[in-house]
């Protein structure tokens, strides 16, 4: 439980320097290197990388909706076919923890082929 903890929270806390001018993809990197360092199972490093993405850029879409009170997300929840604000906003930070799981899990499937070699 304390690496699933450790994964997430390097993920989210490293996926912060996206926010500051890294490209959006730099979450899957930092989940990657959580990954390698902390994570023990499969499971741990997936769901922890998933957790870390998904309140980061979950918190991140939220803060971005609440300073333009809901323009950018009832407009970009028209083109999909009248997804609510709330939809619109749940499904990034869905794509957030995917990234982040995506690359915790490659990180630590990695370090296990490398260990193995």
């Amino acid at each position: 439980m304390r690496n699933f903890i450790a994964v997430g929270a390097f993920t989210a806390g490293a996926g912060l320097l996206c926010t500051v001018g890294l490209p959006w993809w730099a979450l899957s990197a930092f989940g990657a290197a959580g990954g390698w360092l902390w994570a023990k199972t499969n499971g741990q490093s997936f769901w922890g990388g998933f957790a870390g993405g998904l309140l980061l850029w979950l918190a991140f879409a939220l803060g971005r909706d609440w300073a333009n009170e809901g323009i950018l997300s009832t407009r970009i929840g028209a083109l999909f076919l009248g997804l609510p604000r709330w939809g619109v906003v749940g499904f990034t930070g869905l794509l957030g923890g995917l990234l982040g799981a995506t690359g915790a899990l490659t990180g630590y499937r990695a370090r296990r082929w490398w260990q193995t070699r």
